[in-house]
């Protein structure tokens, strides 16, 4: 399934590029494909989110090869990147997380949402944006959300601090028929669901946008709040094995043994540590104001 949603991502990438005009497979070549990698890179994709379009594309291309609709192979991936850089992880510092947390945007909602979920991401131990788009309004009880990882498939159930509840009950979607807890993956104006894939495309430039505005070092994307979250928690003395059960993270062998031993009043201890030492220094009316406006 996985696979298939990146041929049609990349697809539709080259679609959108190509401003919706078909192409014939014999037609591509290395300059119209070096032109779509400098198209994909001027949107602000990684370069392996590039390479790994590039490979889907030439996978298709490949195919038209081997089965003969193609009488000469051009190669016009050759001078295009198609392998694997090496990431590395993106956190943001203490003070940097805090200027995101007190920066007023009441004159731009869209922004303002997605700094929210951002900062959502973070007070719920660094939950995954995938997990956030999916997750309803059945999953919380009792001030504690329960879902299952969409990635590795394992249970979490988190205690909801103050500040995350503010932005749920903020954002909350209100119509009785939509299951959804934002309206990330559903448009209230509408009342239409959204593909993930485009909601997280939306998320990540808004993202950028704010980084840019802001004049950060590290841009803000949607795995930068996962990657916040475990360091500011080793930073606040938090056990690796804590910050593993918290993320969600899968184990085996007598990892997985101790993991399983950890309650959730431990992990709810650990980010009760993380969210203090980001919202200590600020003044409590500031802190109810960030989120004061619509």
């Amino acid at each position: 399934m996985k696979t298939a949603e990146n041929y049609a991502t990349a697809l539709e990438s080259f679609r959108f590029f190509r401003e919706g005009k078909d192409i014939s497979p014999r037609e591509l070549s290395t300059d119209m494909m070096r032109d779509f990698q400098s198209f994909l890179t001027s949107r602000g994709l990684s370069r392996n989110t590039i390479s790994l379009y590039m490979r889907q594309l030439r996978a298709a291309y490949n195919y038209a090869v081997d089965e003969e609709m193609i009488a000469v192979d051009r190669k016009p991936f050759r001078k295009v990147f198609t392998g694997m850089e090496k990431t590395r992880k993106r956190t943001l510092r203490m003070d940097t997380v805090r200027k995101l947390i007190m920066y007023r945007l009441e004159r731009d909602s869209a922004l303002a949402f997605a700094r929210d979920i951002f900062l959502f991401s973070i007070y719920m131990q660094g939950m995954a944006f995938v997990d956030i788009a999916h997750l309803t309004k059945a999953q919380i009880d009792s001030g504690r959300l329960t879902y299952r990882r969409r990635k590795t498939g394992k249970g979490l159930t988190i205690v909801i601090p103050p500040c995350a509840k503010v932005i749920i009950d903020k954002y909350k979607v209100s119509h009785p028929d939509c299951p959804y807890l934002f309206p990330i993956l559903y448009n209230p104006k509408t009342g239409k669901t959204l593909r993930f894939t485009s909601a997280l495309r939306t998320y990540n430039n808004r993202l950028r946008r704010l980084s840019q505005r802001l004049g950060f070092d590290v841009p803000l994307s949607s795995y930068v709040a996962r990657h916040t979250w475990a360091s500011l928690a080793r930073w606040n003395g938090v056990e690796d094995t804590v910050i593993c059960e918290a993320m969600g993270h899968s184990h085996v062998g007598v990892t997985a043994i101790y993991l399983a031993s950890l309650d959730i009043g431990t992990v709810a201890s650990a980010n009760r540590k993380v969210i203090r030492s980001l919202l200590k220094p600020t003044r409590k009316r500031e802190r109810e104001a960030q989120f004061s406006t619509s």
